[in-house]
């Protein structure tokens, strides 16, 4: 039976730390704040721009919520987005998505300072990330590296196996482990002999949004994985429930080190979003 990854024990601890390195950076006169716009529609943006505001509070970090309501103009955030580029008490700007309709999320990001991209999703910081230069990583693939070296101590030579390519998880979480010496391959839906190719995989990482696509069939003994993926569904008898890319039941017999879903990789993404900013406030 695998080892449970619990994603959000070790969150938790990480946000200890975080929370001491703040309260030191407090004493120099330096009170991070980050910035947190809404400018969705969606039901479940407000709760997780609620949390991060909660978990901000927790850890002594101050924050901001901008909402925007429908028939907004890029314009409008174009002006907010400026504004607090320019003001020296805010160290992290966020931009929740998904975005109303009619708003391009990747025009508006890249007017957010690279200095204060506290997602890392400016087309400047995945550049920077792309060449190995220093920079913001977006939070997701930083806490699921975090998560992986609480199983493997060092990775490098390891076969990583990543599904999905999107730019907030797939394609940097390909090059973090390319930069930690892995040896990576970056599978999605074009992808031929995804079980052959995963089963080779000493550590594989699933992030397609797709519900248990990740069988038994496809996991090598012993093998870490994680599961990035979240599908809200409805059971028979009305009850909502979060289910990952990955059949945990079926995998968790093979597979050497597992993250469930919920409680895997979800709250090491908010954990990170505090620790990016108290970056950005210590550093730039």
């Amino acid at each position: 039976m695998a080892k449970i990854i619990n994603g959000k024990k070790i969150a938790t601890e990480f946000c200890d730390s975080v929370r001491d390195r703040v309260s030191e950076l407090k004493m120099r006169g330096i009170s991070p704040r980050i910035a947190l716009i809404n400018a969705s529609n969606d039901p479940a943006s407000e709760i997780y721009v609620s949390k991060k505001e909660a978990l901000a509070a927790s850890v002594g970090i101050e924050s901001d919520i901008y909402k925007f309501t429908k028939g907004t103009k890029e314009a409008d955030i174009i002006e907010l987005i400026e504004k607090l580029n320019n003001d020296e008490k805010v160290h992290a700007i966020l931009l929740q998505s998904p975005l109303m309709e009619g708003l391009r999320f990747r025009e508006l990001i890249n007017h957010i300072s690279p200095n204060k991209d506290v997602d890392g999703l400016t087309s400047v910081n995945q550049g920077r990330l792309f060449s190995g230069e220093p920079g913001l990583v977006p939070c997701t693939p930083l806490g699921v590296l975090h998560l992986i070296h609480s199983v493997h101590e060092k990775i490098a030579g390891l076969h990583a196996v990543v599904i999905g390519r999107s730019s907030i998880v797939g394609r940097p979480m390909t090059l973090l482990l390319l930069n930690a010496n892995c040896t990576v391959t970056a599978l999605h839906s074009y992808s031929r002999n995804l079980e052959e190719v995963c089963k080779t995989a000493d550590i594989l990482v699933s992030a397609t949004g797709h519900p248990k696509i990740v069988g038994k069939n496809f996991i090598k003994p012993g093998a870490t994985v994680i599961d990035v993926g979240i599908t809200r569904v409805i059971e028979a008898d009305g009850t909502r429930k979060i289910i990952g890319d990955v059949d945990f039941d079926e995998v968790s017999e093979i597979a050497g080190a597992i993250t469930p879903v919920p409680n895997g990789v979800g709250p090491m993404t908010v954990a990170y979003l505090m620790y990016n900013t108290l970056k950005l406030a210590c550093c730039y």
